[in-house]
């Protein structure tokens, strides 16, 4: 694993390197109109969807637009049907966390929505309870509890941890009207969101929909 401290510094160089790539995927979008409106997948990842505007602040990744997005999205108002936003709002500040947020509702039509996960605090606490908690990475530690942090904070490199109430806190005050627990009320089961599937997300994994 990559030190943190090296990926923080990273992070300070790509929030101005991916300005550009910002301004150029503005331009284009706004000409490059969908009359359904656009798939983000924000952060992708290694996970690759055909079909969706793949985005990732890794340079190494395969995407279809290197974005910082403390930035912000490209997109203008409401011309997106649907954002993907997987395991990396944790990697956030709060504050950033909560713009970006608020930068999802901005683009998302009147009848769009998201799909957004984190590590479930409230899981890692059940590990805790039973005394099962299973995340060995990146470090080792016998005692429960100190497991279920390694697995919350990864060694700095989660900003915060989420709980349903969280994220609902944080959605409603970037203007979201409302926020489904989608874990609680069906796993982390796939779902077809108009032209795309996503889900099957780890079962550690809190999901959440967000409706505009």
């Amino acid at each position: 694993m990559i030190r943190q401290q090296v990926k923080d510094v990273y992070h300070i160089l790509t929030r101005f390197l991916t300005l550009p790539n910002y301004y150029i995927a503005k331009l284009r979008l706004a000409f490059r109109s969908n009359p359904k409106g656009h798939y983000l997948h924000l952060a992708c990842g290694p996970v690759y969807i055909p079909g969706m505007i793949n985005t990732d602040v890794n340079i190494f990744r395969k995407t279809d637009l290197w974005l910082d997005l403390r930035n912000g999205l490209p997109c203008a108002d409401s011309s997106v049907y649907f954002v993907y936003f997987c395991n990396a709002i944790h990697h956030l500040y709060p504050d950033d966390a909560i713009r970006l947020l608020q930068e999802i509702r901005r683009v998302l039509r009147p009848d769009g929505i998201a799909r957004v996960s984190a590590p479930s605090f409230k899981y890692a606490l059940e590990e805790v309870a039973t005394g099962k908690a299973e995340s060995k990475w990146p470090r080792a530690f016998e005692e429960s509890l100190a497991q279920a942090i390694n697995q919350i904070f990864c060694d700095g490199q989660c900003k915060y941890a989420y709980s349903f109430g969280v994220f609902d806190t944080f959605a409603r005050q970037a203007g979201f009207r409302e926020v489904i627990n989608y874990s609680q009320k069906y796993g982390n089961q796939l779902k077809r969101y108009g032209d795309i599937e996503v889900g099957n997300e780890p079962k550690t994994q809190l999901v959440v929909e967000l409706l505009p």
